[in-house]
């Protein structure tokens, strides 16, 4: 299925798989995504829900540029410097901003050394580092806690603290992708870090795909939802979300589109 936004002006992802296979224990290929197109411009925030397994992090391995096996073609626009136009990324690897389901931190580096990481990385002047670090901090209210150690912080803190280190980075693309992040917090965290999460993309003018499978999740968070049906996992469905800011869980228009994603799910089996 061939997804499109509503606005094709200045396109930031254009995919196009064709066919993704894995190579199975008995030397077989299982195919994984099948057929599956999409646009995303700028400014989205895309969420991807489907059944498990059914290849939402393999999609955004194939975006990210982790796995280049694939038949079909990515193609990732980015700003260039002092261009008000887009140019297109041929190297997809370091451009995009990745965040796991696990916070993937560095324990033995303080809380603002494991976001200064990939800015050494980056070779960003020592002098510049401190003032992107410390706004970041303040975005996520984390200020406080900069000389705290991991294992000294919160399931949500650390989130928090992995969502700063992407950023930190300003991947060329402003594109960013998240795979899960708040599967492992309670709810009362994770309603905090996904109102935390909106405030950053607003803020930062940034490009969302997350992938969950939490429905609430998705209509809190998103500008448009596309489902995914099972293997070989292709798009069945997209759904514009045009409730108003902020969302309420519990209105009927909310409770309307839950029912609606829970229906495709269940067919998506």
């Amino acid at each position: 299925m061939d997804v499109k936004t509503k606005s094709q002006t200045n396109p930031l992802l254009q995919v196009n798989i064709q066919k993704k296979e894995f190579r199975t224990a008995k030397d077989e290929f299982r195919t994984v995504l099948k057929d599956l197109s999409f646009t995303v411009n700028q400014y989205d925030f895309i969420s991807i829900i489907g059944p498990s397994g059914c290849g939402k992090s393999t999609l955004l391995r194939l975006i990210a540029g982790f796995d280049e096996n694939f038949i079909g073609e990515i193609k990732i626009a980015s700003r260039a410097s002092g261009n008000k136009g887009y140019f297109p990324i041929e190297h997809r690897l370091g451009k995009i901003g990745y965040i796991p389901q696990d916070y993937s931190l560095f324990p033995w580096l303080t809380v603002h050394d494991n976001i200064r990481f990939g800015l050494k990385i980056k070779k960003i002047p020592r002098e510049d580092q401190d003032p992107v670090i410390d706004r970041l901090l303040n975005a996520v209210h984390m200020q406080h806690y900069k000389k705290y150690y991991p294992k000294e912080i919160s399931g949500g803190m650390k989130q928090k603290i992995a969502i700063c280190r992407a950023l930190a980075v300003n991947p060329e693309s402003n594109l960013i992708l998240m795979d899960e992040p708040f599967s492992a917090l309670d709810a009362q965290t994770r309603n905090s870090i996904q109102s935390n999460l909106l405030e950053i993309w607003q803020n930062q003018k940034l490009t969302i795909i997350f992938v969950t499978h939490n429905i609430d999740e998705a209509l809190f968070l998103s500008t448009k939802i596309l489902v995914m049906g099972n293997e070989p996992a292709t798009f069945i469905h997209q759904e514009e979300i045009n409730l108003p800011r902020e969302r309420d869980r519990t209105s009927p228009e909310f409770n309307e589109i839950r029912r609606r994603m829970l229906y495709l799910l269940h067919v998506a089996k």
